[in-house]
């Protein structure tokens, strides 16, 4: 029983992060956007505007954002998106990335910055 019951706790804390919206500045002021949020390295936050959207950190230090999941070409030159809200994105076997439903670039365009209220 006690397993089962831990299992569940992991299970819910896990599922936590899907939904985390909300990032803390180097202020301390909370930043909340519809998708995933991400610092740069100056500390200000960046979130995706689109609902289950992914923010990251490019290699200038600069958030950027995408619809769905982000990842870096094999030699970080670039960061592509899937271009449906939630779908996924990983790099192939050749180091290509693939995504659902297309890929497009992130781009801060794809990002805002909103104080939690």
């Amino acid at each position: 029983m006690k397993r089962i019951f831990l299992l569940l706790v992991f299970l819910v804390a896990s599922q936590q992060g899907v939904y985390a919206a909300c990032e803390i500045d180097r202020l301390g002021v909370v930043y909340c956007g519809r998708g995933n949020c991400a610092k740069n390295e100056a500390g200000d936050v960046f979130c995706s505007k689109y609902q289950f959207g992914h923010a990251m950190l490019d290699k200038l230090g600069n958030v950027v954002c995408g619809k769905g999941e982000c990842v870096a070409s094999v030699k970080f030159n670039d960061y592509y998106c899937s271009t449906v809200e939630n779908g996924g994105a990983n790099r192939d076997r050749f180091g290509e990335v693939k995504c659902y439903g297309g890929c497009e670039k992130a781009s801060a365009s794809m990002c805002e910055s909103s104080a939690g209220q």
